[in-house]
């Protein structure tokens, strides 16, 4: 397999499809552990549904509230997951927007508006540690996205 431009291209656009999927599955089960599904030995889970309760009480947010919030971020962490692994297909297309949206942008603009949210929700959350992560992450992947298109075919 020789190592190009493509390559390095399809690492990129694997590495997000990769990390949101773990991302995911955390979250997953972690809501199954608040639901009482997996018991507190199981050791795979975010912490974030507590996070969020924890963050959101600074303006006594209902927790059905936070919770259809955190179903919201599941369903679009999925979206955004089974995009980047649509987008691995057809990185060779990026830039050829003739037929449409390339599913590469799509993915990437699906992810950088759930980052976009976080460090919106942060702001009025008053939660400025998880916005400085929500914006690294943003950041990267705005980077990432850059270097796609900058990258020689």
């Amino acid at each position: 397999m020789p190592f190009d431009t493509t390559s390095i291209k399809r690492g990129i656009v694997a590495f997000w499809a990769i990390w949101t999927g773990i991302v995911f599955s955390t979250n997953v089960f972690d809501g199954l552990k608040a639901a009482d599904v997996l018991g507190d030995g199981w050791s795979y889970a975010s912490g974030n549904w507590g996070y969020m309760l924890d963050v959101t009480s600074v303006h006594d947010t209902p927790t059905v509230v936070v919770g259809v919030l955190f179903v919201g971020v599941l369903v679009w962490e999925f979206a955004a997951t089974v995009l980047f692994v649509r987008a691995y297909t057809a990185v060779d297309d990026i830039g050829d927007e003739a037929a449409g949206p390339n599913p590469v942008t799509v993915a990437f603009f699906i992810s950088l508006a759930l980052w976009a949210a976080f460090m919106l929700a942060s702001e009025i959350f008053v939660a400025y540690e998880a916005e400085a992560t929500h914006r690294r992450i943003f950041t990267s992947q705005l980077l990432s996205l850059v270097a796609l298109f900058c990258l020689p075919d």
